[in-house]
């Protein structure tokens, strides 16, 4: 058993980029530097937001040592290594262990479908058993994969395998399976939520750990949240919640990750476009989406570049 147990926010790195989509490292050392300041508690490099499946083996890595060389063991990191190829996740899993991570993590790409649990567990053996220097965080995002796998009834075949095992990266809606896992599971894997828009539903049942994109440029709401939360101040906590789901709902209008992009370039960290196939914002949609944050008084809020 390989626990790794981070409690609070945990940040989803996003990758930048030039205006041609070249790599551009510069932003990432403002951005952590702030962050931490402000209280994160951990990243989560190479997943969704870090378009990891969208970048070229040599930029993945780049992008890895800048963020862990900004993070100086400040807070925790884990590292996606998800890729169609097992022997590239071995790759990328032995430079984080080299880098200094915290620990890593995969989802399961394939061409070939993936039907059972069985195959689930097999294909994690294959990426997970080449080190036992740090925890194995498997990253359930069915939205994505198409692996709408049960978490409980896939902790509960592992029967022994997967020792490198140190938790689950939930990011699916279904807070039943999450809490069945914690409750039956709970000291032996930790289990991560990853869904934004439902973070105070999440906390009211007694969740502690949280990873998500939005941390990144919304991170004094869900601590205003979270403070009042912790006062019992429960009107005060909703009225934050409602605030963040609303912003959310706002930037979904359009493509979520082009979108959350766009905003961090407004709140004064340009980390970038997406790289294909998404498609960047236009440059009147950056404009309607930035005059709907405002009407929607973000910008109070947001996490606003300090240099």
């Amino acid at each position: 058993m390989m626990k790794i147990d981070i409690h609070g926010l945990i940040a989803a790195g996003f990758s930048p980029f030039d205006i041609d989509g070249n790599l551009n490292l510069k932003p990432i050392q403002k951005l952590v530097d702030q962050l931490i300041e402000d209280g994160i508690s951990g990243f989560y490099l190479m997943g969704s937001t870090g378009e990891g499946l969208s970048l070229a083996l040599q930029d993945r890595k780049l992008i890895t040592e800048r963020y862990i060389k900004a993070i100086n063991h400040r807070v925790p990191v884990i590292v996606n290594v998800s890729h169609t190829s097992y022997e590239v996740s071995r790759n990328l899993i032995h430079h984080a262990v080299r880098m200094g991570a915290d620990a890593v993590s995969a989802t399961l790409t394939s061409y070939y479908p993936i039907s059972t649990i069985d195959q689930l567990i097999y294909g994690i053996e294959k990426i997970s058993e080449c080190q036992d220097k740090i925890p194995f965080i498997y990253y359930h995002i069915p939205s994505k994969t198409g692996l709408n796998f049960n978490m409980l009834s896939f902790l509960d075949q592992l029967d022994g395998r997967l020792p490198q095992l140190g938790g689950i990266k939930y990011t699916a809606g279904t807070i039943d399976d999450f809490m069945l896992c914690r409750q039956k599971y709970g000291d032996r894997y930790k289990m991560y939520f990853g869904v934004d828009e439902l973070f105070l539903p999440a906390l009211a049942l007694g969740v502690d750990s949280f990873m998500g994109s939005t941390y990144n440029f919304m991170l004094p709401l869900y601590q205003l949240l979270l403070e009042n939360y912790d006062k019992n101040e429960k009107e005060q906590a909703l009225h934050y919640y409602h605030q963040i789901v609303l912003i959310i709902k706002t930037f979904l209008k359009y493509d979520g990750l082009a979108a959350q992009k766009a905003i961090m370039r407004m709140a004064g960290h340009d980390f970038g476009p997406p790289r294909s196939p998404v498609i960047p914002l236009t440059s009147k949609e950056y404009k309607t989406l930035e005059a709907a944050l405002q009407k929607i008084n973000y910008f109070d809020h947001a996490i606003l570049s300090k240099v």
